[in-house]
């Protein structure tokens, strides 16, 4: 049977096929690897872990309600004093105190701006989690389609090999053909042989890789969908990036964070006050007997005058973090702008090289059909049908590598730019 009838059968038979219950879109994919890869469970826990500091620094600013109590037994031997020796006592004591902070010198509004800060970076460092892995799923989707269809491709040929070579054998005893045609197509064949070994090691790398990355094997894929990217320039996707790449986001949301922390720690040097009311009440603390309860409400000040350096050094440490956290900024700007070129110049690079690819396979399949003609009236020999064959299948799978490319380029693009869906 020809090569191209061959895969002509072998690509109606996989369009005529029905789509099976269990296919997986990418789509489907993403979602997998969004619930179980690693990568996104460390992001959503810094989330979390963020969204509890938040909690945490604004309860700082709310009224502080603490129970304390002792109880004991003993004996006690007060030597006449007030008319008491040794007794037996049980001396117990309970207060309960509640504490408003008034004044800290913005040391507590400061902690909780830092907190929604660090949050705001967490999210943001998800987001650009979630885009990343969206661009290697896509990768590995893309991978495994391509691997399957280059895997088909080869043993298709490989059994147009096995034909020719089975005639040539039969041709060569009968003396049609010389020996050196017949080892000319048992070359053929072994070079088939080698390319499906090396397809086979492609397929089963690529399915490592898609389980790796989504968490199950890729079983059944539907057809690789193309995302949805704007025809930008180069300025605009420049633009487009500065106000939604998350990592830029994160980065400026570091800097912030890191200027309430030298708030912060400024704020130690100014005084603190807190509304306090408390109430307390004790049983044979002193003598047998006694008793004592008691209310009280005031106002409690606290100021730090002298540290021993401690609080200049907790300053000059929040001042150092600041600096690191623009030239963090400065560094991720740089990036970016790096990044977006790249993506931007990938995109159309892989789109003018699948342009090609299918210049290249027309050409390829012209050339075939050609030399089956030419093959038909003694022209050209079966070898030469079986080169273009070759040539055909390199034509197809340069074609199938170029369209997840260009696909995969498109997802790192939307990445840079900070579009995760």
């Amino acid at each position: 049977m020809r090569l191209s009838v061959l895969i002509t059968s072998a690509a109606a038979l996989a369009l005529a096929a029905p789509a099976g219950a269990w296919a997986t879109s990418l789509d489907e994919a993403i979602a997998l690897a969004l619930r179980s890869n690693p990568d996104m469970a460390t992001a959503s826990a810094d989330v979390d872990m963020a969204s509890a500091r938040v909690k945490e620094a604004q309860g700082a600013a709310l009224p502080q309600v603490t129970l304390s109590g002792t109880a004991g037994t003993g004996r006690a031997d007060l030597g006449g004093f007030f008319g008491f020796g040794k007794s037996d006592i049980d001396p117990r004591a309970a207060q309960i105190e509640v504490r408003q902070p008034l004044f800290t010198g913005g040391a507590l509004m400061a902690g909780i701006d830092q907190a929604k800060q660090g949050r705001d970076a967490s999210l943001r460092l998800s987001q650009s989690a979630r885009a990343g892995l969206t661009t290697r799923v896509a990768q590995a989707y893309g991978g495994v389609l391509s691997a399957a269809s280059t895997h088909d491709m080869v043993q298709t040929y490989l059994t147009a090999t096995e034909e020719v070579s089975r005639q040539a054998e039969l041709r060569f005893k009968a003396g049609e053909i010389p020996r050196s045609e017949l080892a000319q197509a048992q070359a053929r064949l072994a070079d088939g042989r080698a390319q499906l070994v090396r397809a086979r090691a492609w397929l089963a790398e690529a399915r490592a890789q898609y389980h790796s990355v989504v968490g199950q094997e890729p079983d059944q894929l539907e057809p690789l969908p193309r995302p949805q990217v704007s025809e930008l320039d180069l300025d605009a996707a420049m633009a487009a990036a500065e106000h939604g790449n998350p990592d830029l986001a994160a980065a400026q949301a570091a800097v912030r964070a890191a200027r309430d922390g030298v708030r912060m720690a400024e704020a130690e040097h100014l005084p603190t006050l807190a509304l306090t009311a408390s109430a307390s009440t004790m049983r044979d603390q002193f003598f047998p007997g006694y008793r004592s309860d008691g209310t009280v409400v005031g106002v409690q000040g606290r100021w730090t005058l002298f540290a021993g350096g401690a609080i200049n050094g907790r300053i000059a440490e929040a001042r150092a973090g600041l600096r690191k956290a623009q030239a963090n900024q400065s560094r991720a700007e740089s990036a970016i702008r790096q990044g977006v070129v790249t993506a931007w110049n990938e995109v159309r690079a892989a789109h003018e090289a699948e342009l090609a690819s299918a210049d290249q396979l027309k050409a390829a399949s012209a050339a075939l059909d050609s030399l089956r003609n030419e093959v038909r009236v003694g022209q050209k020999t079966t070898l030469d049908l079986l080169n273009a064959q070759r040539d055909e299948l390199e034509a197809r799978a340069q074609q199938e590598r170029a369209k997840v490319a260009s696909v995969v380029a498109g997802y790192r693009l939307k990445a840079v730019l900070g579009d995760a869906s």
